[in-house]
């Protein structure tokens, strides 16, 4: 900051005025010297003033930090002869205050010893950077989506971040964590600090610029100075997206076959919790840009295939909403959001891109694959949801994927009078696999069928192909625990594939109790 000051000494030039007193010659100015207006500077400043002198001259500064520039450096004492003179100060920071500081500039000439120049030197100047994660010097705070996004701060005062909006964070790093909390700092001390933003699914959508004007402040202890920095936000990137589910798991959901149902048995209680006829998300992208994948799992033998777009699920995205409408039968869905940025990448070839074939059971089995898990809403089975019995119905599983094989009534009268079942149901075996012997475990759910009958040899079972009677001892069959600790047989497939049904009858005590007809595979 810098002031020219101009003063002429007008009627204060001085002269020479011959007055006897004992014939000894007296030299006094005519009048005073006026006074300078006071100049207003700060540290670092360098102002100058004029001024014109009648005789030889010396000024004096009254203070360290107000010194005078000359030829020989900087002094606090300067002289000259007569004439007009532009004098130059060196305003520094030395004993700066919370106050302004005052300097006083006296001359002396031809007798005369008082003040020319009053310098007030400002209050102490507070400063404050920011720095961003590259460490150069920016006026914005920029928020992290879901990580966070470290800058650091340097004053020269003891301060703290005061006033925020509710919806971002501020952090610091404790050991290796970093905390959300105050920020404060002393003076002169770099303080490293972190941001991100609050999500609500909505916000964090679109990006914040310093134009929105949203701001962090930071203040002095006596809250008597602020600094403002504002708030920038990049966004979440076209390849995020947040989900925020209404239950508590996204697998293993279970839907009425009238579609009025969701519901879902909890992990912990293991009570059954129902959701309604609509699941409802929040779901957040960029720009609120995604798309909703409808795929059904068809389970053919205890394989799973997977087909986009059905049909029967449906998905508001207006409300966010998932609803599946009515079924007779049976039929398992998955649905996901995808962000567009990924959409939009892989929307040639679905299928694989998002399923992979997985053979640790030693079988090739379509799954999805682990980076799209993230990415499902609900992965649910819509079925009856009528309460089995303990000794109702029958079921069987393939044996390589343990996924359920529907076991249906069977009808022909003739061969269950044949057998002299009280029950009969019928099922497709599995399709062969190279290299393998897979096979269906059967479960018939009859009291008094169990592990320890069967020790006692009162649970007993035929198995009965092409009117033979197949034995353990041929390793076509085998009883013994299945995978939920119950007496089941395990029913594997033959070195050529079956081509006529297989007949199994489970009998407690040598009375036949149920049947299942193991139809030929297809393959």
């Amino acid at each position: 900051m810098k002031r020219l000051f101009n003063l002429t000494f007008l009627a204060a030039m001085l002269s020479l005025v011959a007055i006897t007193s004992c014939d000894t010659p007296t030299e006094e100015p005519q009048q005073p010297i006026p006074t300078l207006d006071t100049i207003e500077c700060e540290a670092g400043d360098k102002p100058t003033f004029e001024f014109s002198a009648s005789h030889d001259w010396q000024l004096s500064s009254d203070a360290m930090w107000c010194k005078f520039i000359s030829s020989n450096g900087e002094v606090q004492d300067i002289s000259g002869k007569a004439g007009n003179h532009t004098i130059t100060l060196k305003i520094t920071d030395q004993g700066v205050k919370d106050e302004p500081t005052t300097a006083n500039i006296t001359i002396k000439m031809g007798g005369i010893n008082q003040t020319l120049v009053t310098v007030e030197r400002s209050a102490k100047r507070l400063n404050m950077r920011i720095y961003d994660a590259n460490d150069r010097a920016t006026q914005s705070i920029e928020l992290g989506y879901n990580t966070w996004i470290k800058f650091s701060i340097e004053a020269n005062f003891r301060f703290a971040a005061t006033d925020f909006p509710e919806w971002m964070e501020l952090g610091t790093m404790q050991g290796n964590n970093i905390v959300s909390g105050a920020v404060t700092g002393a003076p002169n001390e770099r303080v490293e600090a972190y941001a991100r933003i609050i999500n609500n699914n909505e916000r964090e959508c679109q990006p914040i610029t310093a134009e929105d004007n949203h701001m962090v402040t930071f203040s002095n202890e006596e809250r008597n100075a602020t600094f403002n920095f504002s708030i920038i936000f990049n966004g979440m990137s076209e390849n995020d997206l947040s989900i925020e589910s209404p239950t508590s798991d996204t697998f293993g959901l279970e839907v009425s076959l009238d579609g009025k149902e969701f519901r879902q048995e909890d992990a912990e209680s293991g009570e059954m919790i129902s959701y309604g006829s609509s699941l409802q998300y929040k779901i957040a992208a960029r720009n609120h840009e995604y798309s909703v994948l409808l795929i059904e799992k068809v389970i053919e033998r205890g394989i799973p295939t997977h087909h986009f777009n059905a049909s029967w699920m449906a998905f508001d995205y207006a409300t966010m909403t998932l609803t599946v409408s009515a079924s007779d039968t049976t039929r398992y869905g998955i649905v996901m959001a995808l962000p567009n940025g990924i959409y939009n990448d892989i929307c040639n070839d679905l299928s694989a891109n998002i399923f992979e074939l997985d053979d640790s059971a030693g079988i090739a089995i379509e799954t999805i694959k682990y980076d799209f898990l993230k990415y499902i809403l609900a992965e649910f089975t819509q079925c009856d949801f009528t309460e089995r019995g303990e000794y109702e119905g029958l079921y069987v599983y393939h044996s390589l994927t343990a996924l359920e094989i529907p076991a249906t009534p069977y009808t022909d009268s003739a061969v269950i009078e044949q057998y002299g079942a009280s029950e009969a149901y019928t099922c497709p075996f599995v399709n062969s696999v190279e290299g393998k012997r897979p096979g269906v475990i059967i479960d018939p759910r009859i009291e008094e069928w169990t592990t320890a009958t069967f020790e006692e040899g009162r649970a007993t079972a035929e198995v009965i192909y092409k009117g033979e009677k197949l034995k353990i001892s041929e390793n076509e069959y085998y009883m013994g625990e299945n995978k939920d600790e119950r007496m089941a047989i395990h029913l594997w497939g033959p070195k050529s594939d079956y081509t006529e049904d297989v007949y199994v009858i489970f009998k407690v005590d040598g009375v036949a109790k149920k049947m299942l007809v193991v139809t030929p595979p297809t393959k």
